[in-house]
């Protein structure tokens, strides 16, 4: 996956706009290439973006796109912040994986039921009694 860094504010708002008409969560990483835990948390980021593919991931390089960074009041690297319907649903500022991985899962999850497949169904319709009665 090649994640895509949105260049200007112009961007950042045409892929909010997309991402709400799509009903999709939207996880923006504002980034630094001079922040060190921007550049140690990134291969967490892009292995989310495998992990959750209903979800829109992308970054924002805060010295690249300040006008972005400073309308979504970016103050620290890096900020992760997710956006659904246009809506802020959550900001997390620092490298922190886990509170990252659950707020992407709450706000995928709850928001795309039916969407995508589940693997292991489990046999829950009948699968074991079925096979019994042969």
């Amino acid at each position: 996956i090649i994640m895509r860094v949105l260049a200007d504010k112009a961007e950042y708002d045409a892929c909010l706009a997309d991402c709400a008409t799509r009903g999709r969560l939207l996880v923006v990483d504002f980034t630094a290439t001079w922040c060190g835990p921007c550049q140690r948390i990134a291969p967490v980021f892009e292995a989310l973006a495998k992990e959750f593919p209903q979800v829109t991931f992308v970054k924002v390089d805060v010295d690249e796109n300040q006008e972005t960074a400073q309308a979504c009041q970016v103050s620290a690297m890096p900020t992760f912040k997710g956006y659904q319907a246009k809506s802020e649903v959550f900001s997390i500022r620092g490298a922190d994986e886990a509170t990252l991985r659950a707020e992407i899962s709450k706000n995928a999850g709850s928001k795309f039921e039916g969407v995508g497949q589940r693997l292991g169904g489990g046999g829950v319709a009948g699968g074991g009694a079925a096979g019994e009665k042969s």
